[in-house]
């Protein structure tokens, strides 16, 4: 497995979370909707890489493995989603789009 790779689609799928998350909550039905295509699309495309990993762990037995998978999984996801909040009440919220509008 290529854990770069799969760091950097854990990382999107968790901004594209955030965003739409934060989008649901903007006056704009738009950026809701491309907000909620992409978080939907990344989605989807990262569970392949997550149950080839899960089927991995369980043939091999290796919970310590598991353990550390999980950490790495919890860092990449946090830090897609802590990036993503940033850049939203940077650069995309403005307008319609901002939080509470």
């Amino acid at each position: 497995m290529n854990y770069f790779a799969w760091a950097l689609l854990l990382i999107v799928q968790n901004m594209a979370f955030t965003w739409v998350s934060r989008a649901r909550n903007s006056g704009s039905l738009g950026y809701h909707a491309l907000a909620s295509i992409c978080s939907n699309g990344v989605w989807f495309a990262s569970q392949f890489v997550l149950i080839d990993v899960m089927i991995k762990i369980i043939r091999n037995g290796s919970w310590s493995e598991a353990i550390g998978i999980g950490a790495f999984y919890a860092a990449c996801t946090v830090t897609g989603s802590v990036g993503m909040h940033y850049v939203s009440l940077r650069w995309l919220e403005r307008g319609k789009r901002k939080v509470g509008a």
